[in-house]
């Protein structure tokens, strides 16, 4: 079937502009009136060589609540699915988002669900898909959206703390690998060069620094290459990769970072548990759910088993505790929230303090990483420094003798 472009104004006169399947052009305006639309431009969609480079884009945490947050309020408004649909689409920055957009419009109009359309796109999250299938069903699609809209916020912002943590060490580790290998490659070579030529002996620390400088200079195209295609690959399989937990086991026993870590997926669960909960969730599709979005292969684990323990009968604080994963903070939270049958609102208390432990630590790892790569930058800096100045006192000493 042919795909026309189209540009047509609603009942605001605002232009909107998408693409569509149809038989022919008569076909595309009698769908563009059904959505109170004015067809302005009708043409045939020509295929062309460009290539699609949306496919590598990602739809990130801070898109997500965009869009959570626009169709929340274009809803409540009283506006329909379809229309809400395509006025996010055209208001969306993120080509990719776009595109799933205007495949979900076509998969309402087909009369699919808005839960049945996202969930077939990987790049949604399941908690979103799971949450928006709860609204429909419940009739309060719109207060939902508003809350994942806060809740994928909030994990935008602690994104944004951790990021902004390792910046700096990041860009000081890029720029002297840089300079080392500027110094290994270019400069080390024209010393050696002069040294040997003038009859000189060669030290082992400067064998080795030429030793790597050969290799660099032998290999620097293919090293290149080779960097490029580790970083488009880690962006092309992470982005396909999005839904497949991670096997983080060792990630957690980890000397200083596991511990950050566990904080993190901590927070992270106790603010989905809860705001599954408080949205009439029942407990057990809460856990399956927060076994599938917190991307880790330990925790969904250990979440499946303790899914079996509480049908059985048994209290999800205690069933949490026999597994020793958790913080006992969080277990002993849960007991409490069991207790007072307020759980919602303990666990959003729980995931604000754990939230400010990872921003501590965070700060705290990073005041400890920046003097160990100072040190660590010194001392290979120091060793081909001495490697250079070595043979040149040789050929001193051996002038003087």
């Amino acid at each position: 079937m042919p795909v026309f472009v189209y540009e047509a104004k609603n009942v605001q006169g605002v232009l909107l502009k998408g693409k569509m399947e149809a038989s022919d052009e008569k076909a595309v305006v009698m769908m563009i009136r059904d959505k109170s639309y004015y067809p302005v431009k009708i043409k045939e969609y020509k295929q062309s060589l460009n290539v699609d480079l949306s496919s590598l884009k990602v739809v990130s945490t801070k898109d997500i609540s965009i869009f959570c947050r626009q169709f929340s309020v274009i809803v409540s408004a009283g506006i329909s699915i379809v229309k809400a649909v395509d006025i996010v689409k055209e208001q969306s920055e993120n080509p990719k988002l776009k595109k799933i957009l205007f495949s979900v419009g076509e998969e309402i109009q087909k009369g699919k669900t808005l839960s049945m359309s996202l969930r077939e796109h990987k790049d949604i999250p399941d908690m979103l898909v799971n949450m928006v299938e709860v609204g429909e069903t419940s009739g309060n699609l719109d207060t939902i959206l508003d809350t994942l809209a806060k809740y994928y916020e909030n994990e935008h912002k602690q994104q944004q703390k951790i990021s902004q943590a390792t910046t700096y060490p990041k860009v000081i580790v890029i720029f002297a690998m840089v300079v080392v290998t500027g110094l290994v490659t270019f400069v080390v070579p024209t010393f050696t060069k002069m040294i040997t030529d003038a009859g000189g002996d060669v030290p082992l620390p400067t064998k080795i620094v030429m030793g790597i400088s050969d290799f660099f200079r032998g290999n620097l195209v293919a090293i290149i290459l080779f960097i490029l295609f580790v970083v488009i690959a880690s962006k092309i399989f992470g982005s396909k990769g999005k839904r497949e937990l991670k096997n983080d086991k060792y990630t957690m026993k980890m000397p200083v970072f596991g511990k950050l870590y566990l904080k993190v997926v901590t927070a992270r669960f106790a603010r989905t548990f809860g705001i599954l909960l408080s949205s009439g969730v029942p407990m057990i599709e809460s856990i399956e759910t927060c076994a599938k979005v917190l991307n880790s292969r330990t925790i969904s684990d250990i979440l499946s088993s303790v899914k079996e323990e509480v049908k059985k009968g048994t209290g999800l604080g205690d069933a949490l505790a026999a597994r020793e994963i958790f913080p006992l903070m969080l277990t002993q939270m849960i007991k409490i929230g069991e207790e007072s049958g307020n759980m919602d609102e303990v666990l959003s208390k729980t995931a604000d303090f754990y939230d400010d432990e990872v921003s501590n630590a965070t700060a705290q790892m990073t005041s400890l990483i920046e003097p160990l790569i100072i040190i660590g930058l010194t001392m290979v800096v120091g060793f081909i420094v001495v490697s250079i100045i070595l043979p040149i006192f040789g050929m001193y000493d051996a002038a003087g003798g």
